[in-house]
């Protein structure tokens, strides 16, 4: 049975928290009136990739993967290549067009494609958005690897978001102060929707000011979707152009039909001093719930699943070099039910016997200059039962044409 959470009493809740608050509405939105066009491109080289199945697939073990979750390769990659058209009139009207390949997909595509209004309503500033856009939950869903500090996505995003929650839908923020609900509803072919998925929503609490002088920003959010009939499309003819596997290699087929909820909290603080030293924090939670079945054409198997993930990230840095460290983990823990249940978990990767997919990273980031930056990686791969190592050298560049 799929068990339906209290969407109401989620946002009321939220709401709660809001009003409670007194201050003078500001929103996310750059307020700046005019144009702007930037891009950037992320380019890296590693001396090894991620382990891969033997049909060229990347599976995290105990994970049902899809959306655009990708593997890092050996050799030189372009993680990221983007153009971004921004515009705001002087009446609080904005739009956005972005067009990116990223996670070494060599297929570019629009990425970013929306409009929108900002209100002032009394006490609280009101902005509507429409279109495509990545889900704004947790700001970590929206960047890639020229934002981060490292090149590699969370392995939480990549498990239980398919690497980014990017779709059609509509977003209505309020602000208040410090704070910021949103409530955003989705087309539904994204994963953990995707397929014949007919809901898939998310609602949000961000916080974001100052504390004894530290800029902070944390956030609650929760996510529920529907799926049906959703497939791992990462390497088929609807998916994108990855190299790992071969045209002429014949892919098992599933299907997931069930629901997905997932609540996250996420926590980030930065600082500096004026002997131009900084610093900055970073937590992210995730704990997901999963209720529903996988089948193949000829087998069917009940799958529930509760899952968490996370990482903390710190860095500290001296002027233009920033020294960071990343730890990342999963906690999996599936049931499946019926005769099927062990062909199953081995066909789709579900299987799992006491392992907790982690990773640990170390990176050295050199901002060369205001537009181009070196960054050095170092990774233990602890994703897959056997740990490997690898290291990365690259170069970030970004740029403001207009």
């Amino acid at each position: 049975m799929i068990r339906t959470f209290p969407l109401c009493r989620v946002i009321g809740t939220l709401l709660a928290c809001l009003l409670s608050v007194n201050g003078h509405g500001h929103g996310e939105t750059p307020t700046e009136v005019g144009t702007r066009v930037s891009a950037a491109v992320s380019v890296t080289w590693r001396d090894d990739g991620m382990l891969l199945q033997d049909d060229g697939r990347w599976l995290i073990p105990g994970v049902l993967m899809g959306g655009e979750a990708y593997p890092v390769d050996g050799g030189v990659t372009v993680d990221e290549a983007r153009l971004d058209l921004a515009h705001r009139t002087a009446e609080r009207v904005f739009g956005r067009l972005q067009i990116s390949s990223h996670d070494g997909v060599s297929d570019a595509e629009i990425h970013h494609a929306y409009g929108g209004l900002q209100l002032d309503t009394g006490p609280v500033l009101t902005t509507l958005a429409a279109g495509r856009m990545a889900a704004a939950m947790t700001p970590a869903n929206g960047e890639h690897a020229s934002d981060r500090l490292f090149s590699e996505t969370p392995l939480p995003l990549q498990a239980f978001l398919g690497s980014q929650l990017n779709d059609d839908g509509a977003r209505v923020s309020l602000d208040l102060g410090a704070w910021q609900l949103g409530l955003e509803s989705w087309r539904g072919d994204s994963f953990p929707a995707a397929g014949e998925g007919e809901e898939l929503n998310d609602v949000y609490l961000h916080y974001r000011d100052g504390w004894n002088g530290v800029p902070v920003f944390a956030g609650i959010w929760w996510l529920q979707a529907d799926a049906v009939n959703r497939s791992d499309t990462r390497y088929s003819a609807d998916g994108h152009d990855h190299g790992s596997v071969s045209q002429s290699t014949t892919l098992p087929e599933y299907w997931f039909d069930g629901r997905t909820e997932i609540g996250g909290a996420f926590l980030r603080l930065a600082g500096g001093h004026a002997s131009h030293w900084h610093w900055a924090l970073e937590a992210q939670y995730l704990q997901v719930s999963i209720e529903g079945s996988v089948r193949d054409s000829t087998r069917l198997a009940p799958w529930s699943a509760e899952d968490n993930g996370g990482w903390l990230q710190a860095s500290l840095g001296r002027g233009a070099h920033t020294l960071g460290l990343r730890w990342e983990r999963l906690v999996l823990e599936n049931h499946l039910s019926g005769a099927a249940a062990g062909a199953l978990a081995d066909l789709t990767g579900l299987y799992n016997p006491d392992h907790d997919p982690q990773r640990s990273s170390a990176v050295y980031h050199w901002q060369v200059q205001p537009g181009l930056a070196l960054r050095l990686e170092a990774v233990d791969d602890g994703i897959q039962m056997e740990s490997i190592q690898r290291i990365a050298v690259g170069l970030v560049w970004q740029a403001e044409l207009l």
